[in-house]
């Protein structure tokens, strides 16, 4: 089945081409013209195997190791005039009982698998030629042989496929906003596209069109769309939301071996709009867990806000736990591109300093309204606004230009900005604001005190039900850096510290974080001078 590409652009043209971009040029168009453009053949792998002379088999080669048979094989093509070019082959699991007039539509996830499950070489491991051997040439020719690897099409699915199988069929025929849904249930799309050799920039971009052209053949809830990836497709994960922040929801990075130059680029406040879970273990070399915790920092400290995930007794492979984790699915389907994203997590005025909270949409729609306790605020028409009043805030885009009343985003849920008291405190503040990598922690609690404190007078204390396990303790100033660290191993069922801070440190919110084998867990810290 061919599946042509119209659709309405969601962002301005400036987010789909451009040729200015830090990185080079951006190029995540469907359709550059009539006559050139990106489509699906559903239902077929492109390879060169075959049943019988001249009969080719059109299917995957089964390189798992469970049935994936539900997922539906297809591949992404170029057409430009004459020529029609093999892009990529993926597979796609659509929800139980899938419903076209479905109108809210499904979520999605883009799965982007290591190195090891690629279509043809893994460094200098290739099922055919070399790394330059181009498939719509085919020289030299590829065998014709019905088992051979090259192009297999299931072996993207190894690392995850069943855990998502298991989610899907877990959700059954509920849908997405069935407030029954199982915590591991996932009622949506997932989507594993097969790169060649590498995840590089265009290979990406190509999984990023794939994901377009989907949403356009199928009911995809366009506020829902999620991305996670290992290894190198933790990279690409990363290069990913780079390349396409107005589309993603959410981003799971496990062991991912780069971040894309993000850094480097200068590019954190771009995808700071995203709420992400990164995964890393505590063994690994590549990533190490310090790059990987400069890399969080980073992030944080330019507003993104993001929940960090260290397994202590595991190398690189740590995206086994990440996929066991009991929220894995459900901390996914939590978060909605419509809903404000608060920078550095604030909510809180405080005047004396000047703290303001900024308030992010993702940028690139169209259009943008921002409201106060109900009431729209007039000249508000940015992806951020600065409250400089406490109240109630809700804000919506549209991805269309001039939008009628019908053609705006659903409005964000409420964010809450609050203000300091005359005293200097904070009025609300949530001293266990809980961040938790594996379901409620009444075996792991975070306590500091007092709250608010100065530098030279704070206490960390940590009660837990696991002794003789370290225990890591870090405090991050409100900028992201972090400021302390410190591993301790409890002898007894709690591990009182206290921080050795500079004196003087400035006002503000602090974050505590603890962390105890998979388990991480924070807290908000006030400091006053």
């Amino acid at each position: 089945m061919l599946v042509g590409t119209q659709g309405i652009a969601q962002v301005k043209s400036s987010y789909l081409y451009n040729t200015a971009m830090p990185y080079g040029t951006l190029d995540i168009r469907t359709k550059i013209s009539s006559s050139h453009y990106y489509y699906l053949q559903e239902n077929k792998t492109f390879s060169y195997r075959e049943s019988s002379p001249g009969v080719k088999t059109n299917k995957f080669l089964k390189m798992t190791n469970f049935d994936s048979n539900p997922y539906t094989q297809g591949n992404m093509r170029m057409r430009n005039g004459t020529a029609d070019k093999f892009v990529m082959n993926y597979r796609l699991l659509k929800p139980v009982n899938y419903n076209a007039s479905y109108t809210a539509g499904y979520p999605l996830i883009l799965i982007l698998h290591g190195a090891v499950e690629r279509a043809n070489c893994y460094y200098n491991s290739c099922y055919h030629a070399n790394w330059s051997y181009d498939p719509n040439v085919n020289s030299p020719k590829a065998p014709s042989t019905a088992t051979h690897k090259l192009l297999n099409n299931d072996h993207n699915l190894q690392q995850g496929g069943k855990v998502h199988l298991d989610a899907r069929n877990l959700a059954g025929s509920k849908l997405p906003h069935d407030p029954t849904l199982a915590a591991r249930a996932f009622p949506g799309f997932v989507v594993v596209p097969q790169m060649f050799n590498v995840w590089d920039s265009l290979n990406v971009q190509d999984a990023i069109r794939l994901v377009q052209l989907i949403q356009q053949k199928y009911k995809i809830d366009p506020n829902r769309i999620y991305v996670h990836g290992l290894s190198i497709g933790g990279f690409a994960t990363y290069q990913a939301i780079k390349r396409a922040h107005w589309l993603f929801a959410a981003a799971l990075p496990m062991s991912a071996v780069h971040d894309a130059n993000i850094v480097k680029q200068k590019l954190q406040p771009k995808v700071a709009s995203i709420p992400m879970w990164v995964f890393q273990g505590g063994r690994d070399s590549s990533p190490t867990p310090a790059y990987t915790s400069s890399l969080v920092n980073s992030l944080k400290g330019a507003g993104a806000i993001v929940n960090y995930t260290v397994y202590s007794d595991v190398g690189h492979t740590c995206w086994h736990k990440a996929f066991a984790e009991p929220k894995f699915f459900s901390w996914m389907l939590a978060q909605n591109k419509a809903n404000i994203t608060p920078s550095k997590g604030n909510t809180v005025i405080n005047t004396s300093k000047a703290i303001y909270p900024k308030l992010l949409l993702p940028e690139g729609f169209f259009a943008y309204q921002w409201e106060r306790n109900g009431v729209i605020i007039s000249g508000a028409a940015s992806n951020v606004y600065v409250a400089k009043t406490a109240g109630t805030y809700r804000a919506r885009f549209s991805r269309v230009s001039n939008p009628t009343s019908a053609q705006w985003n659903r409005w964000s849920n409420p964010v809450k900005v609050t203000t300091s008291t005359a005293s200097g405190r904070i009025a609300q503040i949530d001293s266990l604001s809980v961040v938790s990598s594996d379901g409620p922690n009444n075996d792991f609690e975070l306590v500091t005190y007092p709250n608010p404190a100065t530098s030279d007078n704070v206490v960390v204390t940590i009660r837990t039900e696991t002794a003789d396990v370290p225990v890591s303790v870090q405090i991050f100033d409100p900028s992201g850096k972090s400021i302390f660290q410190k591993t301790e191993i409890p002898t007894k069922m709690s591990v009182e510290i206290k921080p050795a801070l500079q004196k003087g440190l400035p006002g503000g919110i602090y974050i505590v974080t603890a962390m105890q084998g998979r388990r991480t867990i924070r807290a908000k810290l006030l400091l006053q001078r």
